[in-house]
């Protein structure tokens, strides 16, 4: 009985969890109102900043224009996620026997990339250029952390931010490292490639080939120019466009639940037991063999493409052109978790086969006990699904000279086939001479 208790009291901290609900937030992003989904999640604050609480925070007071309390949450977010990479052992402890769910939640590689992104872009906003290059300088760190900690890294969403990182040195007039960061753009968007499908974007050899010329590094802009020819040319009085254009929602996890039967002679302790387990999951065996079906829970993520699958801008009667796709956060997601999925089956479970040693250790005390161990083992047994759901399911950019002035752009939304699929103008976009003019808009459907 005493060795049961502590399971059984650790249940409270898997029912009755209050907080806010995404469906809300969901409702009032589709519906043209982050400002309400902004308020919702104030109001709706867990006791403790978590993870993903910030990060929806943040990304719905970027929307609603908050830029500044935008960066506060967003940075609350990364704050946690860099002290959880030592991870807190208690929690850890308390996991193996309850559930994923009480494991903190360190984020993922690509989310805390895709953070950098939006904190640049507040900087942007606010006419704060040195803040957006620190906020590069900080991504940058990051993926070099990241691939010093693993040989196999996989440059999920680093290409992008090196991107990124290029296009706000490029207009801060920080030509050395505009041309390192886009360097790097071009290694990792290939690196990348293969598991994402994203091609290296054109704008990145015009890019290597005009910053190498303007900086007089000869041998590489010939090097560049006869790998990538010669860019588009800009013409007097203009200044450039760069629109992110960000399309639908990551996939949010689900739940599966998995059944692998325990045999009347298995060893339940052997440590070889659980790898023995893993391979029976579904098998059917004859009841007189069984001697208990053990049920699972695990997160499981499939693919939920939106409507609008690609941009086209026209402004005026001569300027027109199509995003590429740059970021294919889906694909990352699904990718990401798929590479996860085995440790957290093994983990899981470990776990399970834990609570059905207690439940049979319980039984033999008093079959009430046992039964009401068995229970808790079901309550608390729930699949970690935590994840930032606001984020867009995939992020296009149209890059195009314009002439100086203030500007209409008129939006063509296209399905996966390039077909329009919805429009919308967008009044009052200034343009100014010989500078780099950023703005990100997003849509739901």
């Amino acid at each position: 009985m005493i060795k049961t208790l502590p399971f059984l009291c650790i249940i409270s901290l898997m029912i009755g969890c209050g907080g806010y609900k995404f469906q809300e937030v969901e409702v009032k992003l589709n519906s043209g109102q982050p400002d309400g989904a902004y308020t919702y999640l104030q109001k709706h604050a867990p006791k403790e900043p978590d993870i993903p609480y910030q990060f929806e925070l943040g990304l719905t007071a970027h929307y609603a224009n908050q830029f500044a309390e935008s960066s506060k949450a967003l940075d609350i977010a990364g704050d946690i996620a860099e002290d959880r990479y030592t991870k807190s052992v208690s929690k850890q402890v308390g996991s193996l026997i309850t559930s994923d769910k009480l494991r903190p939640y360190s984020a993922t590689q690509y989310e805390r990339l895709l953070s950098h992104y939006y904190r640049a872009l507040n900087y942007v906003y606010l006419n704060q250029l040195d803040g957006a290059l620190v906020e590069c300088r900080r991504a940058t760190a990051l993926i070099n952390y990241f691939k010093g900690e693993d040989e196999k890294y996989d440059f999920f969403g680093t290409g992008f931010l090196a991107h990124l990182s290029g296009m706000c040195f490029e207009a801060a007039g920080e030509w050395n490292d505009a041309l390192i960061s886009y360097k790097q753009a071009a290694e990792y968007y290939k690196n990348a490639s293969e598991k994402t499908g994203v091609k290296t974007p054109d704008d990145i050899g015009n890019a290597l080939v005009r910053l190498t010329r303007r900086l007089g590094f000869t041998d590489e802009f010939e090097r560049y120019r006869d790998q990538y020819g010669e860019p588009p040319s800009h013409p007097e009085n203009t200044g450039e466009l760069i629109l992110f254009y960000e399309s639908g929602y990551v996939p949010s996890k689900g739940q599966e639940a998995l059944t692998f039967p325990i045999l009347k002679t298995d060893d339940v302790e052997d440590e070889e037991f659980v790898p023995t387990l893993i391979k029976r999951q579904g098998a059917v065996y004859e009841e007189v063999k069984l001697e208990y079906l053990l049920r699972i829970a695990i997160p499981t993520i499939n693919s939920h493409r939106p409507r609008f699958s690609g941009i086209r801008i026209i402004v005026g009667n001569d300027h027109q052109k199509t995003g590429v796709l740059i970021e294919d956060v889906e694909t990352i997601a699904i990718e990401t978790f798929n590479a996860q999925r085995p440790m957290i089956l093994l983990r899981t479970l470990v776990r399970a086969v834990g609570k059905y040693l207690l439940t049979r250790q319980a039984n033999k005390q008093h079959e009430a006990l046992g039964l009401l161990t068995n229970l808790a083992g079901v309550l608390t047994e729930q699949a970690d699904k935590r994840s930032w759901q606001t984020l867009p399911n995939q992020i296009f950019m149209v890059r195009m000279p314009l002439p100086a002035g203030t500007h209409t752009l008129k939006l063509s939304f296209l399905d996966a086939n390039g077909q329009v699929r919805g429009s919308q103008s967008v009044p009052d976009i200034k343009i100014h001479p010989n500078r780099i003019t950023f703005w990100n808009h997003r849509t739901y459907e």
